[in-house]
């Protein structure tokens, strides 16, 4: 990967009112959800930037936000332990139609099955819990080997063992990403690393690639569409890095 300017032109602005702490766009393209510090979150219309719905069933910040593959459930994963699902195809009342509870710890990342149907959750306990959707139950571990998942943004589990260094502490992975081709994984730590890893990465201290830019803590990496370039987050640089993926 190489590090590459990219002159961003600002097509339109939206103000929020409350401080933004995660988003993520629907599959389809027509929608952007954006989750807020004082647990509130808001469904945009992408071409517009108008409001088309926003709830707040919680009051702690909300720490990740995904749309199902299927456009239908909207997640919301926030510091109080909770994942609340919200079934868009009842409209923008945005009324709750389930929750997974029991978590072990504050909501760190979740993704959803590729039918659906599940959805993994990793918590500030470092534990990962898979729930079905929108009912929130439980699922047995045994069972899980069967999902095949639409994202992985997950620093958790058998499959991503290979990414925590020796002698690590559990925060200094901050953030992963697995690839769209579901080859490669990208994560961002502490110590303003990105580092390149194939997936599955299921072998302790695993190699990779390191690549470094951020002077600080790296707080999220998302892989473009297509793959070709990887974005990630820095914390106290206030900055945003696109890096070209060869």
């Amino acid at each position: 990967m190489e590090d590459v300017f990219i002159e961003m032109k600002l097509l339109n602005k939206v103000s929020l009112g409350h401080p933004a702490k995660c988003t993520s766009y629907s599959p389809n393209g027509e929608m952007v959800s954006i989750g807020m510090e004082n647990g509130e979150f808001i469904v945009l219309l992408v071409n517009s930037l108008t409001v088309w719905g926003k709830k707040r069933d919680r009051s702690a910040a909300i720490q990740d936000i995904r749309f199902s593959p299927d456009n239908r459930f909207l997640a919301v994963g926030s510091l109080e332990s909770a994942v609340d699902f919200y079934d868009l195809s009842l409209g923008p009342a945005l009324n709750r139609v389930g929750y997974c509870k029991d978590l072990p710890g504050s909501v760190l990342q979740v993704d959803f099955s590729a039918d659906s149907k599940h959805i993994q959750v990793s918590c500030s306990s470092y534990t990962r819990q898979v729930h079905q959707v929108p009912s929130g139950k439980l699922l047995e571990p045994s069972l899980w080997e069967r999902i095949t998942w639409s994202t992985w943004t997950s620093v958790l589990g058998e499959e991503v063992l290979g990414v925590w260094p020796r002698s690590s502490e559990r925060a200094e992975v901050n953030c992963g990403c697995v690839s769209h081709s579901g080859l490669s994984l990208a994560t961002g730590d502490d110590f303003g690393l990105i580092k390149l890893f194939q997936f599955p990465c299921s072998d302790k201290f695993a190699k990779h690639k390191r690549y470094f830019g951020h002077s600080a803590h790296v707080t999220n990496v998302r892989f473009s569409c297509d793959d070709k370039f990887l974005i990630s987050a820095g914390g106290s640089d206030c900055s945003l890095f696109v890096w070209r993926c060869q």
